[in-house]
């Protein structure tokens, strides 16, 4: 168990820097919190590979990435006050030493201009107060104070839908709690904004620098937009900024891309387009006219305006990265909300995070981040906890990722009849959705809502007030326990035990419907595919296209094609001349390669899949009759709204394995090549067939058949199942284990190899192995 303390350096540090008088006469500290004011060993702090995984390094040693983290909710937010300390020393005594508070430019930055650190410092000073040998992260949110929102109405995000709202005060509400509707709010592209929160956070980055808290620093995740997860505001419901400065930056971003206004023209096929008068599409732009997709003959300015609107979020993080590491003393972790693929709820367009290699290619952010996924069956016991990322990209490309984990446990009140059964639900919870990220080579940090006395999940098992999330003598042992598999596992090269690969594309976003309800098909395609895929039995990887011709498909025996509807010419060549080969599946759903980014073709996606597809009309919403050996084939695959285009299988040497209610023509079609085979599946199912057959056919390794979630990685074996009875798991080698297991959820965790119990559980093994 990596218990040693942070500040203990392996290598010289870096020097200690003297607190300015007038600074420290400034400060002011509660008694609780002025202990720590005494020198530490400034922490140096940076992630980089280690052992095939993405690690924490603090003064030159590796730190596993499990951290603990306050809510931004008054009442749980400042680590001096009485709950945030305890809870702080209760994950202390679990190992724990990495730790992560909030801080909004609201606390430091003042209408006349001057910057008080005294927040920062006292927050630094309570959790070492706490747990003095931890390491802080800082979550700094840029988003510009309230009152400076109020003087600049001209900076202001405004919507394509509605007007801007303003928000309420009643009470004391957190200060981002109206973030996710049409509020009044300043627009990313406010370059006044900008200007003046780079001079402000500079400022306080030295101050706080030169205090003995400072020294404590680990790391700081830049944060804005909704949540501070670097959405576009009120992204959810409503259309993104048509505001004076969004519409200065488009200008200046068509300006780098076309130069001159004849091949602005020629690319929006406009004769009366210029750069200088260049506008925001408004609603009626934004409506697409090829049905699904935009054609770019005719919606390029639309196509333009998504890609500028993501690339300005990417920049702006970079940008605040940049000026966190350029302005601390010593190197220092940046992080950011970023990379959310699943789980965005159909708005990618309007508000996701399409521009991920903009992020990953550089070296001013060292971790994305980002909550579970809520939806679909994401968080109840049974159901398939999971990242929001494409995280083998996160990997591959040497970032770590962070999951926000703020799924509850249940946690039984001392007067609760089913105490034992409760509690031993909650252990199951925490085990699935902790040990997930272990087995992807990834980490988390424990969100806590709970010291605030937020029911997040509506559990409402406390009855006593607040109190944190996990603070149970029993779900902090299992906490304890877990730390010391993950620490254990940190220095054995990591290895995923995927045989299944999914790939996916966010630039394809630009060239789809964006507006609320209007693409029937990709939402589907990206969460209930993959959750089939997990109610399968089966392990796998999800990574970006832009990824794919780094991976090595040595250990996939099948590559899953989701929204690949936009390829280039190399991204083709690649997948044919490679990827089909080597006796793998592939599955392609829906119009893989259907656009060039030039043109719209049913005939690339015949060239690419090599089964012949052409469009078919249809007025109805779509439903497909199964035609596969499974206990599900009587249910069909049913859509909820006419899909357009529409594309049914015409191929002679394919074997048709479903067709469409209305017509009759083929719908899912299997091929077999001289190197490899080949599914088309029309539209997805939210059901898990048919890819649970097509998955289990194609020889992928399938641990469990109840249903059971398997998640298996860097040297651990998960399996979580909503009942108990018998359940029978099958290793890799062919092993056959049977575990018989009391009533009520259970997360099991196994040595991939030999199957042994790495947690103990309360149960009876009929089979041991």
């Amino acid at each position: 168990m990596n218990t040693r303390p942070l500040h203990a350096s392996p290598t010289p540090p870096l020097g200690v820097l003297v607190c300015a008088l007038a600074v420290a006469a400034a400060l002011t500290l509660t008694a609780a919190a002025a202990t720590p004011r005494a020198s530490h060993t400034p922490l140096s702090s940076e992630v980089k590979m280690h052992f095939n995984r993405p690690t924490i390094f603090i003064n030159g040693s590796p730190e596993s990435p499990v951290i603990y983290a306050l809510t931004d909710v008054p009442g749980g937010r400042w680590s001096w006050e009485e709950l945030p300390q305890h809870n702080i020393r209760q994950f202390c005594a679990q190992g724990i030493r990495l730790f992560q508070v909030d801080l909004f430019f609201d606390h430091c930055w003042m209408p006349d201009g001057t910057i008080d650190i005294s927040s920062a410092v006292r927050q630094i000073a309570g959790v070492l107060s706490a747990c003095p040998d931890a390491g802080v992260f800082f979550r700094f949110h840029v988003t510009a104070p309230k009152w400076w929102m109020r003087n600049h109405p001209e900076e202001w995000a405004r919507y394509a839908d509605v007007e801007p709202r303003e928000e309420s005060n009643e009470g004391m509400p957190r200060i981002i709690e109206d973030d996710n509707g049409p509020t009044q709010r300043v627009s990313m592209a406010s370059a006044l904004w900008k200007s003046e929160a780079t001079e402000k956070l500079r400022a306080f980055l030295n101050a706080l620098a030169a205090t003995p808290e400072g020294n404590a620093l680990a790391g700081v995740q830049v944060a804005n937009g909704i949540y501070g997860e670097w959405h576009n505001w009120g992204f959810f419901r409503n259309e993104p900024d048509v505001s004076p400065p969004m519409e200065q930056a488009f200008r200046t971003w068509l300006r780098a891309r076309y130069g001159t206004d004849a091949e602005l023209r020629k690319a929006w096929q406009d004769p009366g387009a210029t750069l200088a008068g260049a506008t925001v599409p408004g609603m009626a732009d934004r409506i697409t006219t090829a049905g699904i997709f935009r054609d770019p003959r005719s919606e390029q300015r639309t196509i333009d305006y998504y890609t500028c609107a993501h690339e300005l979020v990417a920049d702006n993080i970079l940008h605040f990265g940049r000026t966190v590491k350029d302005t601390w003393p010593r190197p220092l972790i940046t992080g950011t909300f970023y990379g959310y693929f699943f789980s965005v709820f159909g708005r990618q367009a309007a508000g996701g995070h399409l521009e991920l290699h903009r992020i990953l290619r550089s070296p001013d952010i060292d971790y994305l981040s980002g909550p579970q996924a809520y939806e679909p069956e994401a968080l109840k016991l049974g159901e398939a906890y999971r990242s929001r990322s494409l995280i083998a990209t996160i990997r591959l490309n040497g970032k770590l990722w962070l999951d926000e984990m703020d799924a509850e446990p249940t946690i039984p009140n001392s007067q609760a009849g089913n105490y034992d059964q409760i509690l031993a639900n909650g252990i199951a919870a925490v085990r699935r959705n902790v040990l997930f990220s272990a087995t992807k080579g990834m980490g988390l940090w424990y969100y806590d809502f709970g010291v605030a006395g937020v029911d997040l999940d509506g559990f409402q098992y406390n009855a006593r007030g607040s109190r944190g999330t996990w603070d149970h003598s029993v779900i902090l042992e299992e906490i304890r326990k877990m730390k010391r598999l993950v620490d254990d596992r940190l220095s054995i090269p990591y290895r995923s035990d995927a045989d299944v690969l999914f790939v996916y594309d966010t630039r394809s976003f630009y060239h789809t419907a964006s507006l609320r309800g209007s693409d029937p098909v990709s939402n589907v395609l990206i969460d209930y595919a993959t959750l089939a895929a997990f109610k399968s039995g089966v392990v796998f990887d999800p990574v970006h296209m832009e990824d794919l011709p780094r991976v090595d498909l040595a250990q996939y025996k099948v590559v899953v094609f989701g929204n690949v509807y936009l390829l280039t010419d190399e991204q083709r060549r690649d997948i044919t001349g490679r990827v089909a080969g080597d006796g793998r599946t592939l599955v392609w759903f829906y119009a893989p390669g259907y656009s060039n980014g030039r043109s719209l073709s049913a005939t690339a996606i015949s060239a690419l899949t090599g089964i012949r597809v052409s469009p078919m009309a249809s007025k109805l919403p779509p439903e497909i009759d199964l035609n596969i050996p499974s206990d599900s084939a009587s249910s069909p695959v049913t859509g909820t709204q006419v899909v357009a285009p529409l594309f049914s299988v015409r191929d002679p040497d394919a074997e048709i394995r479903g067709r469409f209610r209305e017509t009759g023509e083929g719908a899912i079609a299997f091929k077999t090549f001289r190197n490899h085979r080949a599914w088309y599946v029309a539209i997805p199912n939210t059901g898990t067939e048919p890819l649970r057959h097509i998955l289990r056919s194609a020889g992928a390794h399938v641990y469990a058949r109840k249903g059971e979630i398997v998640y298996a990685g860097g040297g651990l074996l998960v399996v979580h199942m909503k009942e108990g009875g018998k359940h029978e798991i099958t290793l890799r080698s062919g092993k056959q284990l049977t575990f018989t297991l009391p009533p009520g959820a259970h997360t099991l965790v196994l040595d991939p190899d030999t199957g042994a119990l790495l947690l103990p559980i309360g149960m009876t093994e009929s089979n041991p192995g």
